[in-house]
């Protein structure tokens, strides 16, 4: 028996399309939920690296430009305290950001599932035989 070409291209096309189809949620939730998590953990990495809270707290009793009375020692220390609280409370809120873009990745193939099959009833019911 002769098989064109083509007949044989569609043919693996269509496997492989198929193929990749199914393949698709368990990469979603493994390799690709990987991936995302590793995104966001190194965005939090980067965040917390570029605030350098260490480096305020390592200077937290380092008066500022050298003024090594009382009050200079005084004010580099409620400054620098008030940037740690600042940079800290900002780092927390983009670590929120992050475990809500995790979690959104996670949660993004169930709510599309669930639109297609509320969608799908819809259309079906008003479909009159």
């Amino acid at each position: 028996m002769i098989r064109s070409n083509a007949a044989l291209a569609v043919k693996q096309l269509a496997i492989d399309w198929l193929a990749s189809f199914l393949y698709f949620p368990v990469w979603w939730y493994s390799s690709g939920a990987v991936l995302a998590g590793t995104w966001c953990w190194q965005r939090l990495r980067n965040t917390a690296r570029s605030f350098g809270v260490g480096v305020w707290l390592r200077n937290l009793f380092r008066p500022m430009f050298g003024q090594y009375d009382f009050w200079g020692r005084l004010i580099s220390f409620i400054m620098r305290l008030v940037m740690i609280v600042w940079y800290s409370v900002l780092l927390l809120l983009v670590a929120g950001l992050m475990l809500a873009l995790f979690v959104a990745w996670l949660l993004l193939p169930i709510f599309v599932v669930y639109g297609i099959f509320v969608q799908s009833s819809g259309i079906l019911r008003t479909v009159k035989p």
